[in-house]
């Protein structure tokens, strides 16, 4: 389902060098397909109007074995700059009459479609500057950004993610609770790696 009425489109941040983890996280296996496939197919079943990759590390290792269902890829050559960087290329990378941009991070596996709806349905109705999900309080990923925001973006630098905005739009932030902890869990270590692929068995009944 698209949300014809507002033009709002994913970009998907999968640039970064994966230090922590220490191999290339978008090719990680997960399920029957690769990490980045995941996020990439969660997006692409969601309500977005069109799709943005941003690759940097490893781009062409990547492009090599990643369906993009038809999203625009891109590589970002200033990726070890940080973040901020994918953020503007991301942004330089829309198509012209955007009315809103949701970040999302291409290490999240957890975070569906139906995630990326109820941030849709929000925006559509109030088309607030700053759309940040909640878990039982907690602000999580991804984040929606009305056009107004967008030069305010491009003006962020160093490793630093669109959060920044978040003193600066204080009274033009909602929060949106979605009661999925998926908003929370990024695959930044292989400890969060085996974690989350094979989490521990519950405990037994008694």
């Amino acid at each position: 389902m698209v949300f014809s009425e507002l033009k709002i489109v994913g970009i998907i941040l999968a640039a970064g060098l994966s230090s922590r983890m220490g191999r290339v996280k978008s090719l990680l296996p997960w399920g029957d397909s690769l990490l980045l496939d995941r996020v990439i197919n969660n997006a692409y079943h969601s309500g977005l109007s069109s799709l943005v990759v941003v690759l940097g590390h490893e781009a062409e290792k990547i492009r090599k074995r990643i369906d993009f269902r038809g999203a625009r890829v891109i590589v970002n050559s200033d990726y070890a700059a940080g973040q901020s960087s994918s953020l503007r290329a991301g942004l330089d990378a829309l198509p012209g009459g955007t009315d809103g941009a949701m970040f999302l991070l291409g290490d999240q596996p957890f975070v569906g479609a139906k995630i990326i709806d109820t941030l849709l349905c929000a925006f559509q109705k109030r088309q607030s500057s700053l759309i940040i999900p909640t878990y039982h309080g907690k602000r999580g990923n991804p984040v929606l950004l009305h056009s107004s925001t967008f030069e305010m973006v491009r003006k962020i630098s160093g490793d630093t993610g669109a959060r920044v905005l978040f003193r600066s739009l204080s009274g033009q932030v909602e929060e949106i609770e979605v009661g999925d902890p998926g908003i929370l869990i990024d695959i930044d270590t292989l400890e969060d790696y085996q974690h989350y692929l094979c989490p521990p068995p519950a405990p037994p009944l008694h």
